[in-house]
């Protein structure tokens, strides 16, 4: 009987399910009281998408163990699989009270709370078990974790009629396409205050300020957004921007970027020099980005007083909605 169990959850692994369920046939037959294979052949039904024979095995196993968390959670996964919320319920509360630290079922409650649209609960349900793997050191679980909270507030924002990140991003790429600079680059500071781990708001900042010639500004926003990719678990996207990361600090900038027109009566200085200069300086958090906005809506403009530059710059950079 062991060498048919043995032989059918290798053949399981190898995605050979069929041929999995034939030897763990044989191996029911020759022992007719077996958990472990009737369990078995049960996920093997499952793989294969019988859900009905899978449920069957699972309480065939259950009859003769009824203490086996994963056969538990195994058919509480299968319920939901098939809109049986009340009974994957049941089975999941069975498997806390066996084992309270159990983050396989709270991240299954956490797709229950999804599905009946129990956005708080979800999140709630994913933070326990992220915590479980904190407390294990397993990393990569927990920011799948973090990830999929992201997730799940983005669709509560959707669901409640509100604008997701993705849409609102969009949004500021159409303003960079315009030229509009000063709206799209209050537009990410105001979503990253909102959402500080959003990587594209990083990026699109970032892009801005290349836009803008402030490429150390530009370089410590890719580097937060790389951070932030590591934290979900994107190790490819992170890689890369830190890879354009070396890229900015390595060329010569000016070489690769067309000159800007000479403004005699625009100076370069270190600090605001007035009221006006300090005000836009206030709502920039950065006096280089704010002489280039500055210098940008010179060449858009140009044959104005200086005033009107910076005043243009002010109403343009200051919040006019919520």
């Amino acid at each position: 009987m062991e060498d048919f169990l043995q032989q059918g959850i290798a053949l399981a692994k190898k995605g050979n399910y069929e041929t999995a369920i034939a030897a763990f046939n044989q191996a029911i037959a020759s022992k007719l009281k077996s958990a472990e294979a009737y369990y078995r052949r049960g996920l093997a039904y499952y793989d294969l998408g019988n859900i009905e024979q899978a449920i069957a095995d699972y309480n065939q196993s259950l009859n003769l163990d009824d203490q086996q968390i994963n056969v538990y959670l195994s058919r509480a996964e299968a319920f939901w699989s098939v809109d049986n919320i009340q009974n994957s319920l049941i089975d999941l509360q069975i498997v806390f009270s066996l084992d309270s630290s159990c983050e396989q079922a709270y991240k299954l409650r956490a797709n229950i709370c999804l599905k009946l649209k129990e956005y708080d609960q979800a999140i709630d349900y994913l933070k326990q078990a992220g915590k479980i793997y904190l407390e294990r050191q397993d990393k990569e679980s927990c920011r799948f974790c973090i990830a999929r909270i992201r997730q799940i507030e983005q669709q509560k924002v959707a669901a409640q009629g509100g604008m997701t990140n993705r849409v609102f991003l969009q949004q500021i790429q159409q303003k960079v396409s315009q030229g509009n600079l000063a709206e799209a680059y209050r537009d990410c500071n105001w979503l990253l205050q909102l959402d500080p781990y959003d990587a594209q708001a990083y990026q699109c900042r970032s892009n801005i300020s290349v836009e803008l010639g402030e490429y150390e500004r530009a370089q410590q926003d890719l580097r937060q957004a790389a951070k932030c990719y590591r934290t979900q678990g994107n190790i490819a996207e992170s890689a890369k921007l830190e890879r354009r990361c070396l890229e900015l600090q390595l060329e010569n900038v000016y070489q690769h970027t067309p000159a800007k027109p000479q403004i005699p009566h625009l100076v370069r200085t270190l600090h605001p020099q007035n009221a006006i200069q300090h005000r836009l300086y206030v709502l920039v958090g950065n006096w280089h980005i704010a002489q280039s906005l500055v210098e940008r809506l010179m060449q858009l403009h140009p044959n104005r007083p200086e005033v009107w530059y910076w005043e243009k710059a002010i109403n343009d950079f200051e919040p006019d909605r919520l």
